[in-house]
C-alpha cells in the first residue's frame, strides 16, 4: 500500500472517528437541543472502538504501514478536538451559548464562605 494513501485514509478515518462527539459537542455550544451524558459516552465509545480496529485492520493487512496510519489517524483526530476547543473556547469568551454579558461585565462569580455562588 502507497504511504501517501496510507496516511489520507488514516487522516479521513481520524476525522470521520471525531465527528459523533464534536457534533454532539457543537449541539450542546449552541444549545440546539440537550445532550445526555449517555449520547456523549456512546459517541466516545464508537469513536474508540471505529479508531482502534481501523489501525488492528491495517496493522493486519500491511503491518509497514501501520505506524503512518495509526500516527496520521491520531493527528486528525486531534486536530478537530484542537479547532472545537478553540471553537469552545472562543464563543465562552463572547459568552455564546450561555447569554450575552454586557462590556466591562465580569465573568468572575462571586462566592459565599461554604462554596456555594451566591
Amino acid at each position: 500500500m502507497n504511504v501517501v494513501l496510507t496516511i489520507g485514509v488514516g487522516s479521513f478515518l481520524g476525522i470521520v472517528g471525531a465527528l459523533p462527539s464534536a457534533y454532539l459537542f457543537e449541539l450542546a455550544l449552541r444549545k440546539v437541543r440537550p445532550v445526555s451524558v449517555a449520547s456523549g459516552l456512546a459517541s466516545i465509545m464508537f469513536s474508540y472502538i471505529m479508531l482502534c480496529a481501523a489501525v488492528f485492520v491495517v496493522w493486519l493487512v500491511s503491518r509497514e504501514n501501520a505506524l503512518p496510519f495509526g500516527v496520521a489517524e491520531t493527528v486528525s483526530f486531534l486536530l478537530v478536538w484542537a479547532i472545537e476547543a478553540w471553537r469552545g473556547w472562543h464563543d465562552a469568551q463572547r459568552g455564546v451559548g450561555s447569554g450575552e454579558r454586557k462590556r466591562g461585565e465580569s465573568t468572575r462569580r462571586s462566592q459565599r464562605g461554604d462554596g456555594r455562588t451566591r
